[in-house]
């Protein structure tokens, strides 16, 4: 069993790391950077390494010598507190994007026939 840990401490550690690294840093794909704000990217590295951090923990404290029973408190508090934070930050960015997107498509000049604006 302390293999399958090691494996998925390094499988997320190849996966995760980098794409959130790449992510903060601004680096996406054509057709996210057309999508998304640098904000937008830039929050969804956080939310990418906070994932990882969160799916460290598990393997991390089953290969630790904790109790079983620490080990089980702390998985069912911390693990799932991560992956809202991380929900949370992408929803909030994604909300964010489309309120920008939304404010910025609105024509601010009053339309020509109420008579108002010549």
């Amino acid at each position: 069993m302390r293999v399958f840990f090691w494996c998925w401490i390094g499988v997320s550690t190849a996966l995760l790391l980098p794409f959130g690294v790449a992510l903060l840093r601004g680096w996406a794909p054509r057709r996210a950077r057309w999508h998304w704000s640098s904000a937008r990217t830039r929050v969804q590295g956080v939310a990418a390494l906070v994932l990882y951090v969160g799916s460290l923990v598990p393997a991390v404290l089953r290969l630790s010598d904790m109790p079983r029973e620490d080990a089980d408190l702390l998985l069912s508090s911390f693990t799932p507190a991560l992956l809202f934070l991380a929900l949370g930050l992408q929803g909030g960015a994604a909300l964010s994007d489309w309120f920008d997107r939304r404010d910025a498509s609105v024509d601010t000049r009053a339309p020509s026939w109420h008579g108002d604006v010549p």
